[in-house]
């Protein structure tokens, strides 16, 4: 009998989207059948394999801004991780007494990262009982090559070079690029992860902290200063100034009537022409104008420069009743929203970054209830202030200061960057593999941002390159391909694609 040499996979990075790659791999390896023994390896940079930077949070604060039933880390099984906390409730209800288990919850994000570790554990375990060879390597791929066989030679922090058959590259979301000529102080936090690194060095309870940006994540940055006692002055140091929505407690249902695939393709067909942006924003406002049955004064509903707390205040109650029809609409769009994404060229693609992509953000990933009441205090009490329009940062003697694009400047003594992560590869240096790669051509810019792949089965394209790429990529790294990076459901499912192909390479038992 001729014994085989294992096929080897590396999987670069063990947060989420790659924990769900790992468990892809094993379930369909073992379930399919396949005569060639298989290795798998994880790198991950920090101590903790499974729940990534943002999961690994300390702050129990920090909740999903996903509701639990789209979080399964399993492809067409979103409600898995509420059913896993009702498999787990009484041992839950001693670390989480106040967490609910219901499909429309936003839980802590650690009790999400102790769901992907124990899944993690699991598909290992049985995995290493079906014979799979299963390693951890707690190091970061800093670099790697191109063999003339066309595998991969990994070459990692530690000093050591490790040969593979294929890579995944699940780097997750990589540091901001702005404002990065502030690293060498020891005030500037580049990213507000991890938490502790904030709360280590900010030892004055009263400091001036500025957080550049006002999304999702700097609200993370905001809650892990103020549950933590800071009492000092806090500001949002935003491009925009503006706020998310805030989610209600329950997922609205609604059935579009205008906007829909069926209308977008008939657009094109009958036109004969590409889908453009302002196609989707004349369709979203009929959409609007036709459930609420009544014109609706466009120019009024722009966000920027107005009262941030009077909106916010306006929000909660609609949350609390019946909802915003903007975010209604673009919820139940959630299913339909990668397809027409796909429909649109380059350039439009990033006319919605300039023109849509704020406004479209601040409606689709909003606040979950419990925080925006938790910022509305925080804003009456004159603790955090809301600056738009923003321009440079630089330091001077002893504190840092922030300028308005009118010339209006600020003081801090410590800023965070919460700008939202960097999409270009040669900036993502907090991930050095990635401008490694870039540089040797063994990848390539996508026209807009992000790593260029074939998008039905992840695996890097390049020009430069005859041969199928031994790399897939997944996550936020494919910025510009993609438009639910950051959303794991969306990830999960495109996991699945990858896992199928790269197995289909394998050459047995996968079609």
């Amino acid at each position: 009998m001729v014994k085989h040499l294992p096929k080897t996979i590396a999987i670069v990075g063990s947060g989420a989207s790659g924990v769900a790659c790992f468990i892809q791999l094993v379930q369909k390896h073992i379930t399919k059948g396949n005569p060639f023994p298989l290795s798998i390896t994880l790198f991950e940079k920090r101590k903790e394999f499974g729940d990534g930077l943002a999961f690994g949070t300390e702050q129990q604060g920090h909740l999903l801004n996903t509701k639990a039933g789209l979080m399964g880390i399993f492809p067409k099984e979103r409600m898995h991780f509420v059913q896993w906390m009702h498999q787990n409730s009484d041992k839950i209800g001693e670390t989480y007494p106040q967490v609910s288990t219901h499909p429309d919850s936003y839980p802590p994000r650690m009790l999400y990262g102790n769901y992907v570790q124990a899944m993690l554990d699991k598909y290992k375990a049985w995995g290493l009982k079906a014979g799979i060879d299963i390693q951890t390597r707690p190091t970061e791929a800093v670099s790697a090559d191109i063999t003339p066989e066309n595998t991969v030679m990994l070459h990692t922090a530690d000093q050591r070079k490790v040969a593979f058959d294929y890579v995944i590259l699940a780097t997750g979301n990589p540091q901001s690029a702005t404002f990065a000529k502030l690293k060498s102080s020891d005030n500037f936090f580049c990213s507000p992860w991890p938490t502790s690194r904030l709360l280590k060095k900010i030892k004055d309870k009263q400091a001036r902290v500025s957080i550049v940006g006002s999304s999702l994540t700097a609200i993370d940055a905001l809650i892990t200063l103020v549950d933590n006692g800071h009492e000092g002055p806090i500001q949002f140091f935003s491009l925009t100034g503006l706020l998310p929505r805030v989610q209600t407690p329950s997922e609205i249902p609604y059935e579009r009537k205008v906007l829909t695939l069926s209308n977008i393709r008939s657009i094109i067909r009958e036109q004969q022409r590409t889908l453009r942006i302002i196609d989707l924003i004349r369709l979203f406002r009929s959409e609007v104008e036709s459930a609420l049955e009544r014109p609706v004064d466009w120019a009024n509903e722009d966000r920027i420069n107005k009262d941030q707390l009077a909106l916010l205040e306006k929000d909660i109650q609609e949350a609390t009743g019946e909802g915003n029809i903007f975010q209604t609409i673009l919820y139940s769009l959630r299913e339909d929203s990668y397809s027409i994404w796909r429909l649109l060229p380059p350039d439009q693609k990033q006319l919605f970054g300039k023109w849509v992509k704020p406004h479209f953000d601040i409606n689709r990933h909003a606040i979950p209830l419990e925080n925006a009441i938790k910022i509305r205090n925080i804003l009456r009490s004159g603790q955090l202030e809301i600056i738009g329009h923003t321009g440079d940062i630089i330091w001077s003697k002893d504190r840092f200061i922030l300028k308005k694009e009118d010339g209006t400047q600020y003081e801090a003594d410590y800023v965070i960057n919460a700008s939202g992560p960097s999409s270009d590869i040669e900036k993502m240096q907090d991930q050095p593999i990635l401008p490694d790669l870039l540089s040797k051509k063994y990848i390539e810019q996508h026209p807009i941002a992000g790593v260029l792949v074939d998008l039905n089965t992840m695996r890097v394209w390049t020009s430069a390159r005859k041969e199928l790429s031994p790399f897939y990529v997944i996550g936020h790294q494919l910025a510009g391909s993609q438009l639910d990076i950051n959303s794991l459901w969306f990830n999960v499912e495109q996991a699945d694609l990858l896992t199928d192909d790269l197995l289909l390479q394998l050459g047995h038992g996968y079609h």
